[in-house]
């Protein structure tokens, strides 16, 4: 069972899992690959959605509006 944290000002995208390691996920992001820890954020692999802060999303992705 996947335990989910609480995100505060979170957004939900779509990425797809590229590959799963201890601590981050490695994901694609409408063709951007990016790690993001899985202390910071919730993947569901099935929907293919991240939720991930938006203070993480700008410095993951700082040239998109959010």
């Amino acid at each position: 069972m996947n335990q989910k944290k609480e995100i505060q000002d979170g957004i939900i995208i779509e990425a797809s899992l590229i590959r799963k390691l201890d601590k981050v996920w490695y994901l694609d992001c409408e063709g951007d690959k990016e790690y993001f820890p899985k202390s910071q954020c919730n993947f569901d692999v099935e929907k293919r959605e991240l939720e991930v802060p938006l203070w993480l999303l700008k410095q993951k992705f700082p040239n998109e509006s959010f």
